[in-house]
């Protein structure tokens, strides 16, 4: 058999690993020492094969975790080869390992700098990323040459390689990026002929400009890249839709050339392409009202087309961001509801998302078809789905007072079934029904089950104990199906049951007290004396000392007036999403906020304050130079950047271009911090300390309680600190928030005018940079609960 030569973890044939020593010899010596006499050995260096098999055992010991640091010298001669697979496992070697053998390191630079002139495009592309991912800062001075070399280089692939790198530098040294002024060089790379250079130079920007907001997108370069989207990849193209909802067309004449350009990107095959392009739809008509009804017919068609993918996790993304627009646009697919039914392959969780949508588009005209169907769907095998289904029903009935008579015929129909979860469902949206509508009683009493023992789900035995105890008293039976379950109390496990039937006893004894005061009398006594769960008991001493007390007094408090069920309005925590729209923000059903945390520079901050972005591209046309055919048309030659104070300057007039700086954006959503705390003497100390930022007047459609203001503000991570008494003509409020990447403060004093209904609103914040952000922050909180008038919006 063949022999093997290496630990457990990886073998060699003996015949292509041999090492010169004693089998004693052997077996004393470390891993490492193994590996370094066998890099070393004569035999094995002039055998191209087994050499590169050591390289390879080495790396297996890195990826396991073994320290195979002491090996940096050999492994650096190891790299002196022509095979390439030998030099890409060389070089990632040298990379994990350079921080830790600096001085070593340098040894490697000759040998890197060499393989950047080769004549292969992938060993030029591996030596320059190497070089950039050493991580040192005494090799910067020998990156100058090939990094700017890498970024003129004829090979796409060495330039994206170069334009990564400059995103690694940017992390160990960021003056070398503004000595080389690499910034500009990145926003003149964005002609580049290649598609993915292109991408890798926008990432690059929105890493290294994240203070300022990322990259700045004016009108040329948003024309530019609309008319060569086509020409990049599906994970490009989402890429740039995403980078142009910064900008902001100046004119509708603008806004329908760009709709022109992306028409046909909502035909694409990738949903990601589609739902970017949607979301730049509406961010391009969110203030043309006149033509938002025109965009949602237009977006109807693409999602509806999804909807009928084969791929389940499609579909559910699909379902979701239709939910959302629903929140906005409610009728916008009424007429295709029939496209949300459910279909006999759909797992559980898509099937229960179609619920909640069909109920969302249940409207007079579909209802019946709609009840049908869930009535259909409550047959589910899975019960989950089956219970979604009903409680959908219900929902609709609530929701369609002309179709309750509907629902209530189908959830009768549904209890003559005698499935245990289907009939507890139906007896529990029963209850939700008569709240409402109390002359359903008539239809529903008579088909009620006769036997509570024939239920075995608590909630629906309880739910059916409330209907017996609210509206049994016209049934003949009623109190003796109570008398049964109140015999088998000691027996039942379910409080929320004993609650139900103390209640629902206690009710019938005061229609019927002959039938029921005995049945009363033993429930008390077994609650007071024997049961040993507390809720239960302090309700049995409650209704005891009522009774004793007064029994028209107990009647009163018992037999209340029946609050009517209310109906969960999720539009407004829906619409908080919007700007978040085609994100992880809208499958999660959460601002980003809550669940990312990020540090810079990833977050993107406020707006971008960098001078001259306008002048990377040529002079243009005044005209839209948009193209709806596709194409990119001519690429604008080159132009140096320049400053505000070279722009005054007549001898590099004619270099500019001749427009408007970019529209300021709107900031991206600042991250607060969730556990920002503060003490009233840190916050002194700070308001005295800090200049204010900005002040502004704000009209309120009405003045919130200041308890439910400050709950929504600390929804959203902005702390109360203290506020002065309530009854006084003018309320003053004091805040907190902090961001949570760069923990810089924000401080806000808010006062209301409460006449008229006026919030005086003054920021100081410790980087005026992310005051706009956070203004935005707050304002949408002030809008989201509808307290922000309209003029002011």
């Amino acid at each position: 058999g063949a022999k093997v030569w290496a630990r457990d973890y990886i073998y060699y044939p003996a015949s292509t690993l041999t090492m010169a020593t004693s089998p004693v010899s052997e077996s004393k010596r470390s891993e490492v020492g193994e590996l370094r006499s066998l890099l070393r050995s004569p035999e094995v260096q002039r055998d191209p094969r087994r050499y590169l098999q050591a390289v390879q055992k080495v790396i297996a010991c890195m990826t396991l975790g073994i320290d195979v640091s002491k090996l940096f010298s050999e492994m650096i001669m190891a790299g002196a080869t022509q095979d390439p697979v030998q030099k890409k496992l060389v070089y990632l070697y040298l990379s994990n390992y350079a921080e830790s053998n600096s001085e070593l390191a340098l040894l490697t630079v000759n040998t890197l700098q060499k393989d950047g002139q080769d004549r292969n495009p992938m060993v030029r592309g591996l030596a320059l990323r190497s070089m950039c991912s050493l991580r040192i800062p005494n090799v910067l001075e020998y990156l100058r040459e090939p990094l700017q070399a890498g970024l003129a280089d004829r090979s796409a692939y060495v330039r994206k390689i170069a334009v990564l790198g400059i995103v690694k530098i940017f992390y160990i040294a960021p003056d070398f990026i503004s000595e080389l002024n690499l910034v500009d060089v990145l926003y003149q790379m964005l002609r580049d002929k290649d598609p993915q250079v292109v991408c890798n130079c926008i990432s690059a920007l929105n890493e290294i400009l994240s203070e300022e907001g990322g990259m700045v997108v004016n009108t040329k370069i948003a024309h530019y890249l609309l008319n060569r989207l086509r020409d990049f990849s599906e994970w490009g193209q989402c890429q740039l839709l995403e980078l142009l909802l910064r900008f902001h067309p100046s004119s509708e004449d603008e806004v329908f050339d760009m709709m022109n350009v992306l028409d046909d990107r909502l035909r694409h095959s990738n949903c990601g392409v589609v739902l970017g392009s949607i979301r730049l739809f509406l961010h391009l008509t969110e203030d043309m009202s006149n033509i938002q009804q025109d965009v949602y017919e237009r977006i109807r068609t693409p999602l509806l087309t999804f909807l009928g993918s084969s791929s389940p996790e499609l579909v559910y993304t699909c379902l979701q961001h239709v939910q959302l627009l629903l929140a906005r646009q409610p009728d916008m697919f009424s007429s295709d509801y029939q496209t949300f039914f459910c279909r006999y392959n759909d797992p559980p969780y898509v099937k229960m998302k179609k619920l909640e949508v069909l109920t969302e588009l249940c409207n007079i005209d579909n209802a019946q078809n709609v009840v049908e169907e869930l009535g259909e769907t409550a047959t589910d095998v899975n019960v989950m789905v089956a219970g979604k289904a009903i409680q959908a029903i219900s929902q609709i009935a609530l929701c369609l007072s002309a179709r309750a008579n509907t629902c209530v015929d189908k959830l009768l129909s549904l209890l003559t079934m005698e499935i245990d979860h289907i009939t507890s469902e139906a007896l529990v949206a029963m209850t939700n029904i008569l709240r409402k509508f109390d002359d359903m009683v008539e239809v529903i009493l008579p088909q009620l089950p006769d036997d509570l023992t024939s239920i075995s789900d608590p909630e629906g035995k309880a739910a059916l104990i409330w209907i017996l105890g609210e509206y049994g008293e016209s049934l003949p039976n009623t109190p003796y199906i109570l008398e049964e379950q109140v015999q088998s109390v000691g027996e039942e496990s379910s409080s929320a049951i004993k609650l139900q039937l103390l209640t629902a006893v206690t009710k019938m004894f005061f229609k019927r007290p002959p039938e029921c005061q005995e049945m009363l009398g033993r429930l008390l006594e077994h609650a007071i004396d024997e049961e040993g769960d507390m809720d239960v008991h302090d309700r049995g001493m409650l209704y005891y000392r009522l009774l004793k007390h007064d029994v028209k007094e107990a009647q009163r408090v018992i037999c209340g007036q029946t609050k009517m069920v209310a109906t969960e309005n999720t539009v407004i925590p829906r619409l908080t999403l919007f700007p978040e729209f085609n994100t992880l923000s809208v499958m999660y059903g959460e601002l980003s906020s809550s669940f990312i945390t990020q540090e810079s520079p990833y977050v993107l901050g406020a707006a971008s304050t960098r001078q001259g972005a306008e002048t990377y591209f040529e002079k243009a046309p005044e005209t839209s130079s948009l193209k709806a055919g596709g194409g990119a048309g001519p690429s604008p030659q080159q132009s140096p950047r320049t400053t505000r104070q070279e722009k005054s300057s007549p001898d590099k007039a004619d270099f500019l271009l001749d427009i408007s700086p970019p529209k300021p954006n709107v900031p991206p959503p600042i991250l607060l911090n969730p556990s920002a705390s503060m003490t009233a003497g840190d916050f002194e100390k700070h308001w005295l300390s800090m200049p204010t930022n900005h002040e502004m007047q704000l009209q309120l459609q009405y003045v919130p309680p200041l308890k439910e203001l400050e709950r929504a503000l600390a929804s959203r991570f902005v702390m109360t600190m203290a506020t002065s008494a309530p009854d006084q003509p003018v309320v003053k409020l004091f805040f907190y928030a902090q961001n949570v990447s760069t923990l810089h403060l924000f401080l806000v004093e808010a006062n209301i005018t409460i006449a008229e209904a006026k919030m005086a609103f003054s920021l100081k914040c410790e980087k005026p940079g992310q005051a706009s952000a956070f203004i935005q922050h707050f304002l949408q909180t002030l809008m989201a609960n509808n307290w922000l008038s309209q003029q002011q919006q």
